[in-house]
């Protein structure tokens, strides 16, 4: 079957046809919708899907690519909430060690999270 990536998740999304037998396809973790309606662009996707099932798995690879940026993107955002939240009750007369201790290793995960996301990048 046909199908392309979604271009903000990255998710196979699958050919489909309506009633009047036009293209378009639907992500449904996003919920993104790409229709395509006029000849000339059908025959633009008919082109790309037919060069795509040729060269498959680098299609994949990027995907895969993406999947893996988007997961390093999401936790990066995690630990940075987590980070705040934490200085936040550290305290400023009576410190509790354990929640610095806490902190200072989550920015030591901050930081091997972004340096994983260079190697991705290179």
């Amino acid at each position: 079957m046909a199908y392309l990536p979604c271009f903000l998740c990255g998710a196979s999304l699958d050919k489909r046809t309506d009633k009047n037998r036009k293209p378009y396809f639907v992500c449904n973790p996003c919920g993104i919708q790409l229709f395509v309606r006029r000849p000339h662009g059908i025959q633009l996707l008919e082109k790309l899907l037919r060069d795509a099932a040729k060269h498959e798995i680098p299609f994949k690879e990027r995907a895969e690519q993406v999947y893996r940026i988007q997961a390093l993107l999401t936790e990066i955002n995690g630990v940075k909430e987590q980070i705040e939240r934490l200085q936040s009750q550290i305290g400023f007369l009576i410190r509790d060690e354990d929640k610095v201790r806490a902190c200072n290793l989550l920015k030591t995960k901050l930081e091997n999270l972004f340096k994983e996301l260079e190697q991705l990048a290179k």
